[in-house]
């Protein structure tokens, strides 16, 4: 069992690598481009010759934040990836759209694939498992579902926009409405990404004791449970009693059965929670059968 769970640890290590790779890959493909083509959208180009050498310098500051994110990874530096990445794809879009170079369109390509594979849960988890400790295997839990349809994109666009808008307009020579743009732009960026932030920290983790619910949106602190206290893990049953902590996701919910009472405080508002004694739970990890293989490896009832 521990030569079967080491090959599996090695495998999960190999991939998570790979995907990594394809993401600096796709980031450093993107950089080429630019050096080789103009892939500066006119709307971002101000006629001045020195603001456009501002703006060009601050989209290059903004690669290398960006790849520095790639290169060190942890839960930080995976919002800056899902804020930066998608954003260079849209201008690398705009630009192929402004013109029929070859540079442009590859440019394009590398982006959409970039953009595809960070968004991707798998990549996602090996940013977060870069700061775990010890034997400890975190996974992502899927955002709420009417953040997903209703605010992420949106969120998105406010963190981009905040950050760009000010600084464009300052250097075209618009102090009044630059100066204006960036005291107000800058802050809801920084709150956006903030908020984007805050959904990369929702995670089931495996601890060498057992588990931990660490979802703030579901519980008003970690919920550690001990492998004693689980009885079994496996898809929800149809009409389950289960207390739901899956703050409303879509997909699979994994329910969680426990040997015994457990108190919890489970969130019922915004910032309200309640005391609860719970026997069952349900959660939903971005990746269940990646979820259940690692609790067989780790000794816990598959039900």
């Amino acid at each position: 069992m521990r030569g079967e769970a080491r090959t599996a640890e090695q495998g999960r290590a190999r991939t998570a690598l790979l995907v990594r790779a394809a993401a600096i890959a796709a980031w450093l493909a993107t950089g080429l481009a630019a050096l080789l083509g103009d892939l500066i959208h006119p709307s971002l180009r101000p006629d001045d010759d020195a603001a456009q050498t501002a703006v060009i310098v601050a989209m290059w500051l903004a690669y290398a934040l960006v790849l520095a994110a790639l290169l060190l990874p942890g839960p930080r530096a995976l919002t800056v990836v899902r804020i930066g990445v998608p954003a260079g794809g849209l201008e690398a879009a705009l630009a192929a759209a402004d013109s029929s170079d070859l540079v442009a369109v590859i440019a394009l390509f590398v982006g959409l694939v970039g953009t595809l594979v960070v968004l991707q849960p798998l990549y996602a988890e090996a940013h977060v498992n870069a700061a775990s400790y010890g034997d400890e295997r975190r996974f992502l839990l899927r955002p709420p579902g009417p953040v997903m349809i209703a605010l992420i994109v949106p969120v998105w666009a406010i963190a981009v926009l905040g950050v760009a808008v000010g600084p464009l307009l300052l250097a075209d020579r618009g102090w009044t409405a630059g100066i204006v743009a960036a005291a107000v732009g800058l802050p809801v960026a920084a709150f956006a990404a903030h908020a984007l932030f805050r959904l990369n920290r929702r995670w089931l983790v495996f601890v060498p004791n057992g588990l931990v619910v660490h979802d703030h949106l579901a519980v008003n602190e970690p919920l550690p449970l001990s492998r004693r206290s689980v009885d079994s893990i496996g898809p929800a049953r149809t009409g389950t009693g289960a207390a739901d902590l899956t703050a409303q996701a879509f997909g699979m919910a994994l329910e969680l059965r426990l040997t015994g009472p457990v108190k919890a405080g489970v969130m019922t508002g915004r910032n309200r929670s309640e005391e609860r004694s719970v026997t069952a739970l349900l959660m939903s990890p971005s990746r269940p059968a990646a979820v259940l293989a690692t609790a067989e490896r780790r000794g816990l009832r598959i039900g």
